[in-house]
């Protein structure tokens, strides 16, 4: 049997969260998100879009040990100006 979860599933649902992603790498996912200049949901369609091919583990390991920076470059997500490069 085969499950199919996506990272909108992922952000979206504790269990599945707390299950597949350790808390810095969530931590990660939310940063990029929350520093995206895209909608919410666009910018989960567009990490998931360019994660189809790779293994969840995978994900979360760069998501992991990656910084949010690089995780936008990989996925092609730019990113608003982070305030604290401002001051």
């Amino acid at each position: 049997m085969t499950a199919h979860v996506s990272i909108s599933n992922i952000y979206w649902n504790e269990g599945l969260k707390n299950f597949f992603f350790r808390d810095q790498a969530f931590g990660t996912l939310e940063e990029l998100v929350r520093r995206s200049t895209m909608y919410v949901q666009d910018t989960l369609y567009a990490i998931g879009d360019a994660t189809k091919d790779m293994d969840i583990d995978e994900v979360e390991e760069m998501f992991y040990s990656e910084s949010v920076e690089y995780c936008a470059e990989k996925f092609g997500i730019e990113l608003l100006e982070d305030e604290e490069d401002e001051e």
